[in-house]
């Protein structure tokens, strides 16, 4: 094995241990080790998408401000650059500009998202999640009413999908468990508490959300 694969190897171990540290100081000495050996690679192998992509990666994960963790846009752009069918740069992209709440770009990246790549590895939850965030990005950031059949085919999606599959729907719960988020549809928001309550109770996660479960029960039996 040569010295580069070594090295490349050893980089991709760096961010899983980093991932993987629940003491967020160590985490962030991992991602900045990862970093840097990051920059080594890509100076050696300019023309190697997956360098940028790992960079990305030690910013977008680092326990550190959200202006530093933004650093990842411009190296998921370069990634991209190298790599213009890169499946994880919309993906990742979507995800940091949901985080600085820019929702129209977000959503916009989701769209771009290659769902039959994510299928082929059987990560079907990243595709649900996908539809999740999509949802929460038109309810947060768009001027316009939300279609209501959005919401319940993700609703659908998460309840006819297997356990397996089946990520925990925390982003649009939290989202919608303000009342003034269910009145964005363009159907009474009654009618969205009736949904999130068949998501969670379709989901098995009644103790994961019982606060939210309850407000949303009485939401939904409002006259």
């Amino acid at each position: 094995m040569n010295d580069i694969q070594t090295q490349h190897d050893r980089l991709w171990k760096l961010i899983d241990d980093a991932r993987g540290e629940s003491n967020h100081a160590t985490a962030k000495a991992i991602f900045r080790d990862a970093e840097q050996l990051a920059r080594r690679l890509h100076d050696a192998e300019p023309d190697d998408a997956e360098h940028c992509y790992a960079i990305a990666l030690t910013f977008y994960h680092r326990w550190d401000t959200q202006n530093e963790r933004s650093k990842c846009i411009e190296w998921l752009r370069k990634t991209a650059e190298l790599d213009p069918d890169h499946p994880w740069v919309p993906l990742y992209l979507g995800y940091q500009f949901m985080d600085d709440k820019r929702y129209e770009d977000a959503y916009a990246e989701f769209e771009r998202v290659n769902r039959d790549y994510f299928a082929s590895r059987e990560l079907h939850w990243r595709n649900i999640k996908t539809d999740e965030l999509m949802v929460v990005a038109l309810i947060l950031g768009g001027s316009s009413p939300v279609d209501c059949s959005k919401l319940v085919r993700l609703v659908d999606r998460y309840t006819e999908a297997e356990a397996i599959d089946q990520p925990i729907p925390t982003e649009i719960v939290k989202t919608l468990a303000n009342s003034t988020n269910r009145e964005r549809f363009t159907v009474p928001a009654q009618k969205v508490a009736s949904e999130l309550c068949r998501l969670i109770r379709g989901c098995g996660d009644s103790n994961v959300f019982p606060d939210e479960l309850a407000a949303l029960d009485s939401a939904a039996n409002v006259g």
